[in-house]
């Protein structure tokens, strides 16, 4: 008798059925049928319980834990991460080139700056990239980071931010980004050059002649300099409210806690 991995087997839950309950005490059909239910269910426990499930199913199996890595929960992305990142078919190999593995050393849950991204949001990713970057350094109270916190800022959620921005603008935006036009206009970590900064600020198209762009005249699209977002302010001052450089005495500081960001080793 030629078995079939594609329908329920004896013991499998069936819809209507009395073989077992699932997680969520509704039953639902066995089999791979039964496995992709489960993966769309609206409890994130159910959708990661059934991920190693999907696994027994062969190839078609393989293909529902690859689509995991979508998923809006990071916790299940996370999951299907996990089953797949040591196995070598050629299409988990493919999937894994283009995922981004949302890491972090805080807990910092970047669902939604990746969605944002994804949606091509720009303006909102941006503001919700100085939301995370407050939260990892704790400093969601005061609004605004202090340089030395930018030195020690957590390699692993700030390697997300930057593949976020990376993936979802082709490469285009990114303090990866920044921080290769910052170095290729002569600026070095923690030297005060002004003649490299105003380059700078030109190449990422955040000054105009001899003044600075205020934040609400950024260009939220692909169609900006590259290398012009994020663009986030986060030093005292909540988000266009300031412009880019606050002036008596703010110059200084901006500049200070902008370029220890963009000569983070890490980046």
């Amino acid at each position: 008798m030629i078995n079939n991995s594609n329908q329920p087997r004896e013991y499998d839950v069936v819809l209507g059925g009395q073989a077992a309950i699932n997680p969520g005490n509704s039953p639902i059909l066995g089999g791979i049928e039964g496995v992709k239910k489960r993966l769309v269910s609206n409890i994130i426990a159910e959708r990661i319980a059934a991920i190693p499930e999907a696994l027994k199913y062969g190839e078609a199996g393989l293909n529902l834990v690859i689509h995991t890595l979508n998923d809006p929960s990071m916790q299940v992305q996370k999951e299907g991460y996990l089953l797949l990142r040591e196995r070598k078919e050629k299409q988990v190999t493919e999937a894994l080139k283009n995922y981004i593995p949302l890491i972090t050393s805080t807990g910092i849950d970047y669902s939604l700056l990746a969605s944002l991204l994804a949606a091509e949001k720009w303006q909102e990713a941006d503001e919700e990239t100085l939301a995370v970057i407050l939260k990892v350094s704790d400093r969601e109270n005061q609004g605004w980071i202090e340089e030395t916190e930018i030195h020690k800022f957590s390699t692993e959620d700030l390697q997300t931010i930057d593949k976020l921005w990376l993936k979802y603008s082709q490469g285009r935006f990114g303090f990866s980004i920044q921080k290769q036009i910052w170095q290729n206009v002569g600026g070095k970590p923690g030297i005060v050059d002004w003649k490299a900064w105003g380059q700078f600020g030109y190449r990422v198209g955040w000054r105009n002649y001899e003044f600075w762009t205020h934040y609400q005249d950024l260009k939220f699209n692909l169609n900006s300099p590259q290398g012009h977002l994020p663009g986030w302010i986060g030093w005292g001052e909540k988000i266009g409210d300031a412009d880019f450089l606050m002036f008596g005495g703010g110059e200084l500081i901006f500049f200070q806690r902008w370029s220890a960001m963009l000569s983070h080793q890490h980046l």
